[in-house]
């Protein structure tokens, strides 16, 4: 699966990052991410996962296989 907006890095407890999307959701982004592209609009392609997330984001959490700036 796919899904775009802007890269967030979140400092919050050890940090993180979220994908704000352009509907205002926030997903919770797992794996790789080139810190490079903070800020950006990407695409992000990866595995929807179920859990909860230490960044309790509310929307979704995804594990990243790739990411590019759009």
């Amino acid at each position: 699966m796919s899904w775009t907006g802007r890269l967030v890095k979140v400092d919050l407890g050890t940090g993180g990052w979220v994908l704000e999307t352009r509907d205002g959701k926030k997903i919770a982004l797992f794996g790789d991410v080139d810190e490079a592209l903070a800020g950006s609009q990407v695409e992000v392609h990866g595995t929807k996962v179920d859990g909860a997330s230490f960044m309790m984001t509310g929307d979704a959490m995804v594990q990243v296989d790739r990411i590019r700036k759009t």
